[in-house]
């Protein structure tokens, strides 16, 4: 008998974890930084994690979730209120690029698979000097 309950049980529970995961998923916004440069790029974020962005390389830097079929624009995530990019020389961070506050005009859309977009900040030569 307590088999049976719990056949019959077991479906109504996963009921319930099946609404939780539809609840956090949705369409993904990744922010990616692209280094063009001839020069290795280290970005850290709020919490102070450093990331490094190699030269010739791509970093992605962020995702955010919309429940929507719209991308979400880098200035509306809330995921960075400003892209500091550093150089590493001498075992001191050096810092090549800043883009505060985020510009959405300089970051390119893309989206690489349907309804997955992707913003990506793109960094060359000319705008590290």
């Amino acid at each position: 008998m307590k088999k049976l309950f719990l056949l019959v049980l077991f479906p109504f529970l996963m009921s319930f974890q099946c609404e939780d995961d539809f609840e956090n998923s949705g369409f993904e916004t990744s922010y990616k930084i692209q280094n063009n440069s001839n020069m290795d790029l280290f970005y850290i974020d709020e919490y102070n994690q450093i990331s490094q962005i190699a030269k010739q390389s791509s970093s992605i830097i962020g995702f955010t979730l919309n429940n929507e079929t719209i991308p979400v624009m880098p200035t509306a995530s809330l995921r960075f209120e400003a892209i500091k990019l550093y150089s590493l020389e001498n075992e001191d961070y050096i810092l090549r690029y800043q883009q505060t506050p985020v510009d959405d005009n300089l970051w390119v859309l893309t989206e690489p698979l349907e309804n997955v977009f992707e913003y990506t900040l793109i960094i060359t030569d000319q705008l590290l000097d």
